[in-house]
């Protein structure tokens, strides 16, 4: 399709009539061979001057759908000179009709028009603003003319006329489906057909974008015509159907399918087709049906699926579709479909336009109760649930009595509790015995009850493969009864509640105590150290995402319970109780809630230092030569770039997408790229068919932002990430509402990015969804290409704690990218273990400098930042893979310090260890080393210490065993031990 070609329609017969004038117009609608600048917006009017004259007229139909019209600075230029038409007089702008006069004109020729100009935002990340309107004219020139509100005798003015609009690249263009009829021409249209409401069918090339005017297109033929479209064999093909409610609000729309049949008998059966508006699979697999109600003068597509068979006859299949109502009946659209004797291999996926991926909005790829190839299959024996190396042992009330990990006997000082307390006592509830309700190898699921003469009380709960569990509580009252408190008690041994995540805290230190309520829908929290620990999320909510402040879910009712509700620490000698409590309540009989959780044991795989020394990123497309030479071997392309230019929509540059992968293959590197879900790109192809689905997948919102977006979708949507790509094009993304079937088109478009640009895997920048996606999308780059690799970045300010609420991501990632919204110079160590390093959960991070300049002290981590090839020629010249890393944090490290302010890692292998001193102080600090030398297998009377050199990070130097070091502030020293 050449979307360069002249967009061209002749309006024939038609008689305009406004304010007592009577116009016959014929307009021409076309994008021009090279853009115009930018600074004149996206639209422009072509007015051919006869004349010369000191004033003309002009008086056009515009036929606009953007608000506002009156609000915009109008611009009128001599296409050859460039001169700018010093005064124009408005006598009527809105959305139907532009009539002004302006002069003085002096030549003849072509001038352009341009009614839509802004100031371009070349820079920043938010778009600049619409021009306001112009001066008013000179009065003398109103004077000279009779140009005044009261009348329309003008004097010595010529009349003009519009040839042709424009817009600046087709991507702009309002034509054919955002040219709208005027208010007069719906009126006459409907006296001529007066149904409670009318369809038309549309081809998908021309996807029906107003959902409030009636395009032009429509009017000028009689609704209900016929469907005529052309498929191949083994195309999945669409088409749409407009219903405009013309008469009445319209109830439970409903599609009702014929089989569709050649001369022969063939046919495509009605169970090949679907409507996406009506019918649809959720996120886990589940089918579902949606009501459809519309307002009167309200236009809702609906979008329709055929699944062609690869086998189809080739012919022309005729039938029907109904458009049912449950209040103003049902109409019929007649079909006639061409099946072409072409295959199409890809279903038409490779080509957008096609909309053929809309199918990918039903799918259910990836879902399965089968681990990740991270994980072993669940081994249930008695009671213990055994998850690759973690062990859980079940209380009769359902909760663990026990949590081991490979590296902790048993986390917990006694078993987790749910607590009912009334009276000022813990009410007395006993359990039935256990009932395992399913066992699959990537799940087991159980219940049990419980009874009292106040409460009936019921769990059902499942624990999966990574080691997170699941649990719904339910307590309904028998009697009328006040409730002082129902919370959830976490007891841990204190010496594994070393740090703690969450609770309205930054990562660190454990508290002695702590209470808080919820803050901004901080729904999680993490007790434990690098040997074990539980993250427990309280659910319920509408939202379960990381997002929480992009989002901004409200709480989950039972837990908040009206500001009720809140976290707390207690402690004593031996014991930290985490407990989350939802407060008093007043229950009547019969009246129950619902009190749903989460606990996901950590760490959720081994802490990999061969891999995360061995995978070493540069973010970005074209390596330095020395990231190259010194190991650089995975490469993350970002979008807003030539290869991946609209964000979360990598589907459109495809050619040099596949070039630059291919390209880096060849170098041994893995490519992969900014692919994520939280906003979608206006360039998306599928933009007016998610439109079309409401709220679901596209957010609602206040409107605003990029030109392009105020232009076109006009209302109803919140705007997102802008970037200006260079050459007048820009990227305005949109919100993405919470959960929608668009999470399954983005697993689908995951696996054709893998089948077809062969990429390596994902850079998932900030994620909206949660974990069940993100376990599907595991599953399917294992399928699809194994070896595939995910990382993570995240803002703090966007999730109120990275490590905290992405942690259920955590099994199915390869690394995190944290430090958006950090300053590593003013946060403590304990932080920098917890928020940072991700060493507690078993997931290696590398350093985003972001609003910090010193990149030191991130080795005592095993972490330093994207591209720094310094450190990685160190790496190799240790040989630090073969290494074991030993930190501060273990409970016996092979070398401490005499100065609590500096912290020291080491990484030891066979004859050499490498150290890391790392400074928390504000100020020089003086230390000597105390290293463990039996376990370090080193005799220090025969070994060799020194500083090595690292560019631009540290000089060179040789280090006496009984000096006393300095260590300047927030830095570090990183030094070798060797055998002499």
């Amino acid at each position: 399709m050449n979307y360069k070609s002249i967009l061209t329609f002749l309006l024939v017969n038609l008689l305009w009539h406004y304010s007592g004038y009577t116009q016959q117009a014929e307009v021409r609608y076309s994008v021009p061979d090279e853009p115009w600048d930018e600074n004149f917006g996206n639209h422009r009017a072509i007015i051919n001057v006869e004349q010369s004259s000191d004033a003309v007229h002009l008086d056009f139909l515009w036929r606009r759908h953007d608000l506002k019209p009156e609000n915009h600075r109008l611009i009128i230029i001599n296409a050859k000179t460039g001169e700018i038409i010093k005064n124009i007089y408005r006598i009527q702008i809105d959305q139907e009709r532009c009539e002004i006069v302006f002069g003085p004109v002096a030549a003849t020729g072509v001038y352009y028009f341009y009614y839509l100009p802004y100031q371009p935002e070349l820079k920043q990340y938010a778009p600049g603003p619409y021009l306001t309107p112009e001066e008013a004219p000179d009065k003398d020139w109103t004077s000279r003319h009779n140009l005044y509100k009261t009348g329309r005798q003008f004097v010595d003015v010529k009349e003009v006329k519009v040839e042709e609009i424009q817009a600046r690249r087709a991507f702009h263009s309002f034509y054919p489906m955002e040219v709208t009829a005027t208010v007069m021409e719906v009126s006459n249209y409907l006296q001529k057909h007066q149904s409670d409401f009318l369809l038309f069918p549309e081809d998908r090339v021309y996807p029906i974008r107003m959902l409030d005017v009636l395009p032009l297109r429509w009017i000028k033929r009689s609704p209900g015509s016929i469907f005529k479209g052309v498929a191949q064999k083994n195309e999945y093909y669409t088409l749409q159907i407009g219903v405009y409610a013309a008469q009445k609000n319209l109830r439970d729309i409903r599609l009702i399918f014929s089989d569709i049949k050649d001369k022969n008998g063939n046919e495509i059966p009605a169970s090949a087709f679907t409507c996406f508006n009506t019918n649809g699979v959720d996120t886990r697999g589940k089918p579902f049906t949606k009501k459809i109600d519309l307002a009167k003068e309200g236009i809702q597509p609906l979008w329709i699926g055929v699944d062609i068979p690869s086998n189809a006859i080739p012919g022309i299949y005729e039938g029907n579709i109904g458009v049912q109502t449950q209040n103003a009946g049902q109409q019929v659209i007649p079909v006639r479909l061409q099946i072409e004797d072409k295959l199409l291999a890809d279903r038409g996926d490779g080509e957008t336009w096609r909309h053929s991926r809309l199918r990918w909005l039903n799918s259910s790829l990836g879902i399965a109760d089968q681990p990740t190839l991270d994980y072993e299959s669940l081994k249930l024996h008695n009671e213990s649930i055994v998850a690759t190396g973690k062990t859980v042992q079940l209380s009769s009330t359902g909760l663990p009595a026990l949590i081991q990990t490979p590296l902790a006997n048993n986390i917990l000082a006694t078993p987790i509790r749910f607590t009912v307390e009334v009276n000022n006592k813990i009410h007395l509830l006993k359990y039935k015995p256990l009932e395992f309700v399913e066992q699959k190898p990537g799940s087991v699921s159980w219940s049990t009850s419980s009874e009292s003469d106040s409460f009936f009380v019921e769990c059902i709960a499942k624990m999966e493969f990574d080691g997170r569990m699941h649990y719904r509580y339910k307590l309904t009252a028998k009697k009328s009864i006040y409730i002082q408190d129902i919370r959830l008690e976490l007891p841990f041994k204190k010496e594994f509640a070393t740090y703690m995540v969450g609770m309205g805290r930054m990562g660190g230190y454990t508290p002695p105590s702590h209470i808080s309520r919820w803050i901004k829908t901080e729904d999680s929290f993490w007790i434990g150290n690098t040997l074990g620990g539980v993250q427990c999320e309280l659910r319920g909510g509408q939202y379960h995402g990381p997002l929480l402040n992009l989002y901004q879910p409200n709480p989950p009712a039972s837990w908040y319970n009206g500001m009720n509700g809140g976290f707390r620490v207690d402690s004593n000698d031996s014991v930290v109780t985490a407990s989350a409590y939802s407060g008093a309540r007043d229950m009547q009989a019969g009246q129950s809630v619902e009190y749903e959780f989460a606990l996901l044991i950590t760490p959720v795989k081994p802490f990999d230092t061969k891999k995360q020394f061995f995978n070493r990123y540069y973010h970005g497309t074209f390596p330095t030569p020395e990231v190259i030479a010194n190991g650089g071997n995975v490469m993350n392309i970002h979008h807003a770039t030539e290869f991946n230019p609209y964000i979360n929509y990598p589907f459109i540059a495809q050619k040099k997408m596949k070039e630059i992968v291919e390209e880096w293959h060849k170098k041994n590197w893995k490519v992969k790229i900014y692919y994520t879900v939280r906003e979608l790109s206006n360039h998306l192809t599928e933009i007016w068919a998610l439109r079309s689905l409401g709220n679901e997948v596209l957010a609602g919102g206040r409107g605003g932002g990029y030109q392009w977006l105020q232009e076109h979708l006009v209302t109803g949507y919140t705007p997102q990430w802008y970037t200006h790509i260079g050459n007048g094009m820009v990227d305005a993304a949109i919100l993405n509402g919470s959960e929608s079937r668009w999470y399954n088109y983005y697993i689908e478009g995951l696996n054709w990015l893998m089948k077809n640009m062969d990429i390596d895997g994902l850079y998932l920048d900030d994620v909206s969804f949660d974990r069940h996606i993100i376990q599907r999308m595991r599953r399917v780059m294992e399928m699809t290409k194994p070896g595939c690799m995910i990382d993570l970045h995240s803002n703090t300010a966007f999730s109120l704690g990275s490590a905290n609420q992405n942690m259920e991501m955590f099994p199915y990632i390869d690394k995190t990218w944290f430090g958006e919204g950090f300053n590593f110079d003013l946060m403590p160590a304990d932080f920098w273990l917890t928020e940072v390093s991700g060493i507690p959960f078993g997931i290696p991070n590398d350093i985003l400098m972001h609003m910090s300049v010193n990149n030191k002290r991130g080795m005592i981590y095993a972490m330093t930042h994207r591209g720094f090839y310094p450190i990685w020629k160190l790496w190799d010249e240790f040989g630090i893979s073969d290494s074991k890393m030993v930190g501060y944090w273990d409970a016996h490290p092979l070398v401490q310090t005499n100065n609590e302010q500096i912290k020291a890692t080491s990484y030891v292998k066979s004859g050499s260890v490498l150290i890391v001193l790392g400074s928390w102080s504000n100020q020089k600090e003086k230390v000597k080393l105390q290293l463990d030398w039996k376990r370090l297998g080193l005799e220090p009377n025969k070994v060799k210490l020194r500083s090595p050199e690292i560019e631009g990070y540290q000089r060179s130097r040789e280090i006496n065993m009984s000096e006393t070091l300095t260590i300047e502030p927030k830095n570090d020293l990183i030094i070798i031990i060797s055998k002499r």
